[in-house]
């Protein structure tokens, strides 16, 4: 016999001994408990940002782009230039100043204190500062 087939053999010999070692598992025929639906709906991490993203995707997006990239946009067939809150001088507002500009506008950004609450507001602050700005 030559040396590459002795190896071949040798190779499947171990994988099938490792294949049929027991895994320290032991099967039987009893049922398992299963986690009812409670203990599973305990366990789940809820996305504490759901809320912030609906609201942002819909109030948002539309001229500061789904990444937040902001950039040259037409909205309402007015031409803008919309600042990014990734990188620049968003990094540097205070949360105080970005809840002001969010609730009464500034410059050509509209005021969303009438479509949002304070609580909506607050929350996308927080969700621009931990998702887009990984603060």
């Amino acid at each position: 016999m030559n040396y590459a087939k002795f190896a071949a053999i040798i190779l499947v010999i171990g994988c099938f001994a490792t294949a049929c070692g027991t895994s320290g598992t032991l099967t039987t025929n009893q049922n398992q408990p299963s986690a009812s639906p409670a203990t599973a709906a305990a366990t789940a991490t809820p996305d504490e940002f759901a809320r912030a993203r609906t609201n942002f995707a819909k109030n948002c997006a539309v001229c500061h782009g789904e990444k937040a990239d902001g950039g040259r946009v037409e909205v309402e067939g007015r031409k803008l230039k919309v600042p990014s809150l990734r990188e620049g001088h968003a990094l540097h507002h205070t949360d105080e100043k970005f809840v002001k500009q969010i609730s009464e506008g500034d410059d050509e950004m509209p005021a969303f204190k009438d479509k949002l609450s304070a609580e909506e507001i607050n929350e996308l602050v927080r969700f621009i500062r931990n998702e887009l700005q990984e603060k």
